[in-house]
């Protein structure tokens, strides 16, 4: 599979461990050979969320910039058909079997991994 999900609402998490188990996830899924995930972390339904969501943004920057991942994009953007949204499903075209993915959702973000 080289396309998965990691839901970070789940069990609703501090902004600390939110970014702690993306951080193994990633690790663990580069080494399985995933290409993509899908990262659901809400964006302001719970009590958190709006705070993961922020503070992922900040880390995804920071991760491009440090070669530790290729690409994002936010999912409020997904239905922009921008350079990197183009690129994703490129290298990873199992993104589009995904149908939650048919429409704008600020609520995910898809990282493109190394």
């Amino acid at each position: 599979m080289d396309y998965v999900t990691l839901n970070l609402k789940e069990n609703q998490p501090t902004v600390n461990l939110a970014i702690g188990i993306l951080e193994i996830e990633i690790e663990r899924n580069k080494k399985s050979g995933v290409k993509a995930m899908k990262v659901i972390h809400g964006w302001g339904s719970f009590c958190g969320a709006c705070e993961i969501k922020k503070a992922l943004k900040n880390w995804l920057r920071a991760n491009k910039r440090s070669g530790f991942i290729r690409d994002y994009c936010a999912g409020e953007m997904w239905c922009g058909g921008s350079e990197v949204v183009k690129l994703i499903k490129h290298e990873c075209p199992s993104v589009l079997g995904d149908i939650e993915l048919f429409y704008s959702n600020a609520g995910v973000t898809i990282i493109l991994l190394q």
